[in-house]
């Protein structure tokens, strides 16, 4: 009876702890949200919710924790006197727990509808249990300072310079120079992808760091309350703050990769005449569209030169072959304003780019050269059923000796490209051969 009383966060009202509970679970259900609007849903979309969905809730439960700290522990409360160090650990740890333990619950329960949706459409691939607990440990450690900070500091203020400093912090590994605080805090900022799944060294790092994180935390509101008593000690708030150091200068010092490919690699392979193509199975929803417009861009002028398209997250090599199309599909949902915000849309930009354009980048191309392929690629767009993808692409003046691009039919176009391969391979039509 004790423990529940302690777990629903005595000395405070009953209804508070879970109260934050609920208010996490519709926090995460509303930065998850988008994934049920998805083209379809996949397994490590729904892993890497568990801690990239937590930038904006994380830094509110962090915000809300300091609040709760500063109201169990004001400053005209009993305790505000000071408390004996040996019962201060253990006081905040207890009750900072208990508050992750409700946070935790509630963030779980927003993303059950992502498992659900993941569940029912996911072709491939399970829940990874590193990205769980990555997740839960970095709430959990994202709690502690939030509570922890605000019964040191016993003001209402504190929780919303918490809630700004773990918003800001949160969105550092965004800066490949700051990657290494990933290895701390739970988001990681890595675009998800069936391809990769987390390191295992690093997801044992991250438990450990967050663990230190929140003995740090429980140890500084510890030597804040007993700042005036004659048994203060401050060496185990030094200890854990030497502890927390050295693991940031490692993280930074190790610098290691915080995503792996996540092997074997399952793929799904099938033929469209004399074209391969090949996606991992976690996209094989997409695979009657991609088949589909592989076949209408063949037919507009790409059969004799493709030969291959590939599934980015199922490739062994970085550099397309000759031939060979990278797409690297994303199931959204993506801004309508987007040039290629469907899955048929991206299929035919990337494809219809990598035989086109793809030279076109490397030193010594010459303006003219890339705009004639710029005007091929729409050309082939525009006949294989995308207007306005074809718009998007095509320049806006073409050059003169490109006009001739423009009104030729499929027939004629499989023709010019099968008479030019080379030269639209290495980006060097000109004039010349257009005439």
């Amino acid at each position: 009876m004790r423990r529940l009383r302690l777990l629903l966060g005595w000395p405070g009202p009953s209804w508070v702890f879970p109260a934050a509970g609920v208010l996490m679970a519709a926090a995460s259900l509303l930065a998850t949200n988008s994934l049920l609007a998805a083209d379809y849903v996949t397994w490590a979309a729904v892993s890497a919710a568990w801690h990239e969905s937590l930038w904006i809730p994380g830094s509110v439960a962090a915000a809300a924790a300091a609040a709760l700290g500063a109201a169990y522990f004001p400053r005209s409360s009993p305790l505000a006197a000071p408390l004996r160090p040996r019962m201060g650990d253990g006081l905040f740890l207890m009750h900072g727990l208990a508050l992750a333990f409700w946070l935790c619950l509630g963030h779980a329960t927003g993303l059950v509808p992502a498992h659900i949706a993941a569940a029912r459409q996911a072709t491939s691939g399970a829940l990874a249990p590193s990205d769980v607990i990555v997740g839960l440990a970095g709430l959990a450690a994202l709690t502690l300072i939030g509570f922890c900070l605000g019964a040191a500091l016993r003001h209402w203020v504190v929780a919303l310079a918490v809630g700004v400093l773990a918003f800001a912090v949160m969105g550092l590994p965004n800066a490949p120079l700051l990657r290494p605080i990933g290895l701390i805090l739970p988001v990681r900022q890595f675009v998800t992808t069936p391809r990769f799944e987390l390191n295992p060294p690093t997801t044992l790092f991250a438990v450990v760091a967050a663990t230190g994180i929140c003995m740090l935390a429980a140890s500084l509101a510890c030597w804040a309350m007993s700042r005036g008593s004659v048994r203060s000690n401050g060496r185990p708030l030094l200890t854990w703050l030497a502890a927390v150091a050295a693991l940031t200068a490692i993280a930074f010092a190790w610098r290691p990769e915080l995503y792996v490919v996540d092997r074997p690699v399952a793929r799904t392979c099938q033929q469209v005449e004399s074209t391969q193509v090949c996606l991992h199975a976690a996209n094989a929803p997409a695979m009657v569209r991609t088949i589909d417009v592989v076949g209408r861009l063949r037919d507009a002028g790409l059969a004799p030169v493709l030969r291959r398209v590939t599934d980015y997250a199922v490739s062994d090599h970085d550099k397309p072959s000759p031939g060979e199309a990278f797409v690297n599909l994303d199931p959204g949902p993506l801004d309508r304003r987007f040039v290629a915000a469907t899955i048929p849309d991206q299929v035919a930009f990337l494809v219809s780019e990598a035989m086109t354009l793809s030279a076109c980048s490397q030193p010594g191309r010459t303006l003219e050269a890339r705009d004639i392929a710029a005007s091929l690629q729409g050309r082939i767009l525009n006949l294989a059923g995308f207007g306005q993808l074809a718009d998007s692409v095509a320049p806006a003046q073409p050059p003169p000796a490109a006009q001739r691009l423009t009104t030729m039919n499929a027939e004629q176009l499989i023709e010019f490209v099968q008479a030019n391969q080379q030269l639209i391979r290495s980006c060097g039509l000109s004039p010349a051969s257009l005439t």
